[in-house]
């Protein structure tokens, strides 16, 4: 018995010492037999697992790790009868890597899905759960075949969006001064028009006070006129010159701000028929239309920034704000312009004595609504936003012109009490006073015409949305370029695309390059005409055409001033159309 059991062990050391050289052999020598018999898992899909689909996907996209070897089975469950699994059949394809699963007569209803696939021969499983939240659009039917062009407004399946290469161009320092001229003449014409009515109906009988509303209402037509252009130009790829006629004004508004011009420009021509005759602001028969074209010209400085995602109350105390102002400084125009340029009548004292009497209500107004202003537009971020501290700035000044407002009113109320004519050397003390008012004012106005182009923190452009529930949509960002990618119907054929550009600020080279599946088919290039933040479309129009389908890679390029971005991809399944082709276009490069 002794003897058995040293025999015993050593044969089962044999046996194990056996079994382990074997299984080191084999894992030396057949290393891709057991990889071939490990498991397979999905890396990527769209769409993406935990994603909230708003358009019903025309298929699935698998991307897997290894190559699949066998047959793959896809199912997918969606809506309130998940519990009912629908087939799908995945087709061949090229690398067995990526397969895109068509829907093809299938509709998922809105709720919860999963898709569940398995690779039997494997031994693979899993499953990649989403939302769908479809919201039905009634405008998706593609019928416009208008061809892009840069500086057109165009429309496609159904939809509207303004493109234009020339977005932004530098008009520099000029445009700021015609702001400042702007603000200045427009401020004279509403101010010394409504003071005249206040506190100065006489002067409609002076000749000097005729001739001042007469060139004040032909600088402000200029001035706006050139405003006007040079903001078509801007935003259009014409030439300055054709800039210059108004039937051009229309198309190239660059949006709600360039209306808000144009309806300020016609609002100054309308005040042509006052300015030539003010005595239809004092005439009773005449005075409300008088009133009514002077005074939404000049509210209209209170909608600078209708189109940005500002409360609505600060469109209320911006036109507030403008009218104070303008009635204030406009006062002070009229006075040293007309009023105080030598000795007069009491009708003159009446006039410096009817002005001190609203300037206080109108400083109050004017400080109020423009503090309140620059919390709404500023929030937060006052000190550490440019046009916060622009805003800081322009409080400084206005204050040292409220000190002076006040020095003005008490000089008045003490020297005028006991006066009826007003002498020249008066008349000359005075003026000296409101000219250094005036000048601080301008001052305030240039400071204005800075901050009118800056984007406060409260006040930046609202990101474009589209109306229209494309096929495919899809947000691709790096570190430094931003951009959202649509395009329907993602079949064969002629399709539609939309590129939102969020970042960078500038762009320049920006090219979309589709490539497809088959390297048989050509692939396609499209040069994005947009320099800034923006969209752009590429209508549906044929130029645009998807020849094959499969999963289709894009790669988006652009450059800034300080060199090449970081390309973005992402890929595309494009289905087979079930609508036959009837043009074929031999050009497929779009843009240019």
């Amino acid at each position: 018995m002794t003897k058995i059991l040293p025999d015993l062990r050593r044969k089962a050391v044999r046996l194990v010492c056996g079994l382990g050289l074997l299984a080191a052999v084999g894992g030396a020598f057949a290393p891709t037999a057991f990889a071939a018999a490990g498991t397979n898992e999905v890396i990527s899909s769209n769409p993406a697992s935990g994603s909230t689909q708003q358009v019903p996907p025309k298929a699935l996209q698998l991307n897997f790790r290894t190559v699949v070897e066998g047959e793959l089975k896809v199912e997918l469950l969606c809506g309130p009868n998940a519990d009912i699994a629908v087939a799908l059949n995945p087709p061949v394809t090229q690398d067995n890597l990526v397969f895109g699963i068509p829907l093809t007569g299938q509709q998922p209803e809105n709720g919860q899905c999963v898709i569940k696939w398995s690779i039997a021969s494997s031994n693979s499983a899993g499953s990649i759960s989403f939302a769908l939240a479809v919201v039905q659009d009634t405008t998706a039917i593609a019928t416009e075949t208008t061809v892009v062009a840069p500086g057109e407004t165009v429309a496609a399946i159904g939809e509207t969006v303004t493109t234009y290469s020339g977005a932004g161009r530098k008009t520099g320092i000029v445009l700021g001064l015609l702001r400042i001229a702007e603000y200045f003449f427009v401020s004279a014409l509403f101010g010394g028009l409504i003071l005249m009515l206040l506190a100065w109906p006489e002067g409609t009988e002076y000749p000097i006070c005729l001739r001042f509303f007469k060139l004040t209402w032909l600088a402000s037509i200029v001035t706006m006129y050139l405003i006007v252009s040079m903001n078509a130009f801007r935003h259009s790829n014409d030439g300055f010159a054709s800039a210059l006629s108004p039937f051009s004004w229309f198309s190239h508004t660059g949006g709600s701000g360039g209306a808000i011009l144009i309806l300020r420009f016609v609002l100054i021509a309308a005040a042509f028929w006052v300015a030539f005759d003010p005595e239809k602001i004092v005439d009773p028969t005449t005075q409300v239309p008088a009133l009514t074209i002077v005074t939404l010209m000049m509210a209209t400085y209170g909608l600078t920034r209708v189109g940005q995602n500002v409360p609505f109350l600060n469109y209320v105390f911006g036109v507030g704000h403008a009218l104070s102002i303008g009635l204030w400084l406009g006062g002070m125009i009229l006075l040293v312009r007309t009023v105080l340029t030598g000795p007069g009548d009491s009708d003159l004292v009446q006039a410096v004595l009817g002005f001190t009497k609203i300037s206080g209500p109108l400083i109050v107004v004017g400080a109020i609504t423009g503090f309140i202003q620059m919390l709404l537009l500023d929030g937060l971020a006052i000190f550490s936003s440019g046009h916060g501290r622009l805003g800081i700035l322009s409080i400084v000044f206005t204050a040292l012109m409220i000190f002076l407002a006040l020095m003005l009113k008490n000089f008045v109320a003490t020297k005028f009490a006991r006066i009826e004519d007003l002498s020249g050397k008066m008349a000359w003390r005075l003026r000296r006073v409101l000219t250094a008012e005036i000048v601080i004012g301008i001052v305030v106005l240039a400071l204005t015409s800075w901050m009118v182009p800056m984007k406060p923190p409260q006040a930046n452009a609202a990101v474009i949305q589209s109306s229209v529930a494309y096929e495919f949509r899809e947000e691709l960002q790096n570190d430094r370029f931003h951009i959202v990618l649509s395009i329907s119907p993602a079949t064969t054929g002629t399709n539609a695309m939309r590129i939102e550009l969020l970042n960078p600020k500038r762009v320049n080279n920006f090219t979309i390059k589709l490539i497809p599946p088959d390297p048989a088919f050509e692939g396609i290039q499209i040069n994005v005409p947009l320099k800034r933040r923006g969209a752009a479309i590429v209508a549906y129009d044929g130029l645009f055409n998807l020849k094959v389908a499969g999963v289709w890679s894009i790669e988006v390029t652009g450059a800034t001033t300080t060199g090449e971005l970081v390309p973005l991809a992402t890929t595309l399944t494009v289905v087979q159309s079930t609508t036959p082709e009837t043009t074929v276009p031999t050009e497929t490069t779009v843009g240019g």
